[in-house]
């Protein structure tokens, strides 16, 4: 996940003190801390019990409690044989069995001394189900994978999460072994899907593959490696998410030195890695492309950004919001189905909305603090979860600290969505060439001058306009700043409305 000395430097520095930065957010939301001061273990994972009470675990091996916003003084489990060198090493994912307390399991994916990566499974003893008590305890170890990757100290990927069809699906990063990522043979750069399930309660571990192997796995083949593979072709996936009513896949793929990616996996993916990043061809000397260079389809992203013009950046993906049913601070109708997502060392939260096989940024809300971002300063994110009030819950590393986003304010008129249902806009000619007279914009039923953004598919703000009258606006296809537009997908939206519209620009 993080490739920057800067971080670096900060993981090796304690005396480095960091200024408080107040979030921004639209209007009716709020940004709530929960707990703060979990810094020195180095906070990376939280979970929900069933109970209400917070599993959260630190990068320095420890799983810890959380009841009624105190921190529990004693440490459920401390691992001893987790290997801390480097700065992307350490105890970095968990998940609870969805079957808890039936099942009270604890997984975790950490950095084992000697160079590999293992995925655990701890019983938890004590009280279980009382959303007031500390006294719980994880032992009973089983190992469960144990030749995870680990040769370099960056690139290890980290996310567990269990999907509504009860597997447990792994995340790994390509170990900087970038030629193997197109090869389901081997686990650096995937997704994993296991059905843990399937395991005993005890017996000698590890155990053999194909004990917890879905038959329905996407990658068949003699190789136990390979069978265990959900989707392919990933640089280091450290965050991903899970919906809760499709079970589709929200990733995040961390970039190289190109672009940002957030990718949605259903099962059987190749997202083009090393080969592919964002849209970029990418060219090794050390491994070939099949079939040839930039010859080859690989299934695209949903969302992100280029980082070219950026000293760091590492991607964090959110849930796909899904309003809990009497939840006191969910949100709005137009979040329903919305993902979020942000970046690690700029801080700023993003929301995109599929409409029928598209992805969109969301409208502009009311009080958003930039078109683009629709949150702010909220630096240092590692994990979001959605509780079961309706919040969105975010940990950040540093300063380390538990928070949530809750939503207070009055929500859009009935039958609005927040994402064009009730669209009256439209564009012509579309397609249309840059050397053309130009995209004439027009709003029907308007009865006052508008202003319309027009977003690139990754939600960058290319150019505003001022409607020439109260129903037509005019685009000649350059941006802010007199450039002539690349080719592509564009959006068409009303500032702060619902009106949406999808234009293709033509070389």
């Amino acid at each position: 996940m993080f490739r920057t000395t800067l971080l670096l430097f900060l993981l090796l520095c304690p005396c480095v003190t960091f200024r408080p930065v107040l979030a921004a957010l639209p209007d009716g939301f709020q940004d709530q801390l929960i707990i703060g001061n979990l810094e020195p273990g180095q906070p990376m994972d939280f979970r929900f019990l069933p109970d209400g009470r917070i599993m959260y675990i630190e990068k320095v091996g420890n799983v810890r409690l959380i009841v009624n916003g105190i921190q529990s003084p004693t440490a459920l489990l401390s691992l001893t044989d987790v290997n801390m060198v480097g700065y992307e090493r350490g105890l970095s994912g968990m998940a609870i069995d969805p079957a808890w307390p039936t099942r009270p399991y604890v997984y975790l994916y950490y950095a084992h001394v000697g160079d590999v990566i293992y995925l655990s499974r701890f019983k938890a003893f004590g009280d279980l189900t009382s959303s007031s008590s500390t006294n719980l305890r994880l032992k009973n170890r089983y190992d469960i994978l144990v030749d995870l990757p680990d040769a370099r100290e960056d690139h290890g990927g980290g996310g567990l999460e269990f999907g509504p069809d009860g597997m447990l699906y792994v995340s790994t990063g390509d170990d900087c072994n970038i030629c193997v990522v197109q090869d389901s043979s081997y686990f650096e750069g995937k997704i994993l899907r296991l059905n843990v399930a399937a395991l005993p309660d005890a017996g000698p571990n590890p155990p053999a593959k194909a004990l917890f192997t879905p038959p329905d796995n996407p990658f068949p083949s003699t190789d136990p490696e390979a069978k265990l593979v959900f989707c392919k072709g990933l640089r280091n996936p450290f965050r991903f998410h899970i919906d809760s009513l499709t079970g589709h896949l929200f990733i995040s793929d961390v970039g190289a030195d190109l672009f940002e990616e957030i990718d949605e996996a259903v099962g059987g993916e190749d997202f083009g890695w090393p080969f592919r990043e964002g849209d970029n061809v990418r060219t090794w000397p050390q491994c070939t492309e099949p079939g040839g260079t930039g010859t080859q389809t690989y299934q695209g992203h949903i969302s992100g950004f280029d980082r070219t013009s950026v000293l760091a950046a590492a991607i964090i993906t959110g849930p796909r919001y899904r309003p809990m049913a009497g939840g006191a601070y969910a949100f709005p109708p137009q979040y329903d189905g919305a993902v979020f997502w942000a970046d690690y060392y700029d801080g700023f939260i993003r929301v995109i909305k599929q409409l029928g096989s598209d992805w969109y940024p969301l409208f502009t809300q009311p009080g958003q603090p930039d078109p683009l971002y629709w949150g702010t300063g909220m630096d240092e994110i590692v994990k979001f979860v959605e509780g079961n009030d309706g919040a969105l819950y975010y940990l950040d590393l540093f300063p380390g600290s538990l928070h949530r986003i809750i939503f207070t304010g009055s929500p859009l008129g009935s039958g609005d969505d927040g994402m064009g249902s009730r669209v009256r806009l439209r564009a012509w000619p579309n397609p249309f060439r840059l050397q053309s007279s130009g995209l004439v914009i027009e709003r029907f039923g308007s009865v006052e001058r508008f202003t319309v953004d027009i977003v690139s598919l990754d939600g960058r703000m290319v150019r505003r306009l001022e409607s020439e009258s109260r129903t037509q606006a005019r685009w000649d296809g350059r941006d802010d700043r007199g450039t002539l537009a690349s080719a592509g997908v564009y959006f068409l939206r009303v500032q702060s409305e619902n009106d949406l519209a999808r234009i293709v620009l033509l070389p």
